[in-house]
């Protein structure tokens, strides 16, 4: 799917909210509105497939404010945006505002928004190339999280629901790597995860299978290093039984290795080795969990990567 407004190459007005927030109109750079002028096209930007009362506009940017003088901010607020930049975005009447759909606009929040939908259901060893590029474009325009700056309580929900899109995404990616032998730009995906959320231990257990089938043990090994780390810092968890295993498996080169030997393309039965890896891990930590208990110690958990 290729990034251009809904009529015409570069769109009268095309809005970044990803990251920084910027405006382009005419395919120059347009001077930032008024903050509160831009929250309130960011807002309407965000929920573009509605309308809202200037009740609703008015009582969500100035909460503390009475009804008439909340309803008077609106209106200049509105008069800010026609003027500077929004007149082709706004469809407005006495009681209702909202985004014009039919007008020509680009925002990268709907660009994001739409290549997550396409795949959605798809696991990533299954999406096609064309969804991988579509995917590969979206993760593109993620230059940081929702309108970076903005704090009011309904920009932190849309800016956690859209983070948490952006890591779908990425996973997504690095099963679609593995089941392309791309273990190098899977890694890369998986390291912008973690820079995100560093104990996420899946994307942990994910970057060491990645870099086994790689060839390249003592790296695997070292990112179960850095999964004991985040986990005890950020969470004060201990590893998984799973992720345990799953070290002891690499440790002892008997991590299952066939679906490495398929042709490029063959996402399934990659997908299907991955699960019979992940059950056979599963089995091996219910038989550590039950000799634990039969022997009353601990299960051996070092962390080192010898």
């Amino acid at each position: 799917m290729e990034l251009r407004a809904r009529s015409g190459q570069h769109g009268i007005v095309r809005v970044w909210l990803l990251g920084r927030v910027s405006i382009e109109r005419n395919g120059q750079p347009s001077p930032d509105p008024p903050a509160k002028a831009l929250e309130l096209l960011s807002f309407l930007l965000l929920h573009r497939d509605r309308g809202h009362t200037r009740e609703e506009l008015a009582a969500l940017l100035w909460p503390d404010a009475s009804t008439a003088l909340a309803r008077k901010y609106l209106r200049q607020t509105l008069w800010q945006l026609q003027s500077a930049l929004a007149a082709e975005l706004l469809a407005l009447n006495s009681g209702w505002v909202r985004i014009d759909t039919e007008a020509d606009w680009w925002l990268d929040v709907e660009v994001f928004e739409r290549a997550w939908e396409a795949s959605r259901d798809v696991a990533g060893a299954r999406l096609t190339d064309a969804q991988a590029r579509e995917l590969e474009q979206a993760v593109a325009l993620y230059r940081g999280d929702l309108a970076e700056g903005s704090y009011a309580d309904w920009c932190i929900y849309e800016r956690d629901r859209l983070q948490l899109t952006y890591l779908a995404m990425l996973e997504k990616l690095m099963g679609y790597c593995n089941a392309h032998r791309r273990w190098s730009q899977g890694v890369a995906y998986g390291q912008r995860i973690l820079r995100y959320d560093p104990a996420r231990e899946v994307t942990h257990q994910q970057l060491m299978r990645l870099y086994h089938r790689a060839g390249d043990r003592t790296t695997a090994l070292r990112q179960f290093g850095r999964c004991v780390d985040a986990l005890h810092r950020e969470l004060g968890l201990a590893p998984s039984a799973g992720t345990v295993v799953l070290r002891d498996q690499i440790r002892q080169d008997r991590l299952h290795i066939a679906a490495e030997l398929a042709e490029p393309g063959t996402g399934a039965l990659i997908e299907l080795q991955q699960r019979f890896d992940e059950v056979q891990e599963s089995l091996a930590a219910l038989r550590q969990y039950v000799a634990q208990v039969a022997g009353g110690g601990p299960a051996d958990a070092r962390t080192d990567g010898g």
